[in-house]
């Protein structure tokens, strides 16, 4: 319900605390009103600046997509295709990294737990005609090569069947993970 807001939901939370609490104050000498204000406001305020700290933005496009590409989406994308992309391009809340868990179940994460490689932007494209969702990771703490061992033992098996993948090292520190959609395969 909330996902499709054009603002993040902690922003929504905010607000209300602060109306609640300004509309507590205001009503200083009635003590109902005034506690009611209060009791509301206070508590959403603070869950408003807590959603705020924790609050993880979309992930951008790299490039916008073409029409070919926006039609190859909608009758190709795999199911995984589609859950990845919804979830990187929304507010998420509580996590260090985007598909924080799918990462450290492909043991893609640093020493620390805030070593998780970061989702730097997507894009879309077409690839020998097949729709592709193209990842590009900041990975400076975890090496190509522990993304190489991943993909050998894991990474095939992870995405599923209709999804072939890819991946490639743009730049030093950096990660380019490709979703191809495998011919035959349609949307559901």
């Amino acid at each position: 319900m909330f996902e499709k807001l054009p603002f993040p939901l902690s922003t929504l939370v905010l607000l209300a605390g602060v109306a609640a609490t300004a509309w507590g104050f205001a009503h200083y000498n009635d003590p109902t009103l005034n506690l009611i204000g209060l009791f509301a406001g206070i508590p959403l305020l603070l869950g408003g600046i807590t959603m705020k700290v924790v609050e993880l933005k979309p992930v951008p496009a790299l490039a916008a997509p073409s029409l070919e590409v926006i039609q190859a989406r909608a009758q190709q994308a795999t199911e995984i295709q589609k859950q990845v992309r919804a979830d990187i391009t929304k507010y998420s809340y509580g996590a260090n990294a985007h598909l924080e868990d799918a990462l450290e179940f492909l043991g893609l994460r640093g020493p620390l737990e805030a070593d998780l490689p970061k989702v730097r932007g997507y894009r879309e494209e077409l690839r020998d005609g097949r729709y592709t969702l193209v990842l590009l990771f900041d990975s400076p703490k975890v090496p190509f090569q522990q993304w190489q061992e991943s993909y050998q033992k894991k990474m095939q098996g992870f995405f599923g069947r209709d999804v072939e993948v890819q991946l490639g090292q743009p730049q030093e520190n950096q990660v380019e993970l490709a979703l191809v959609a495998r011919g035959g395969s349609q949307a559901t």
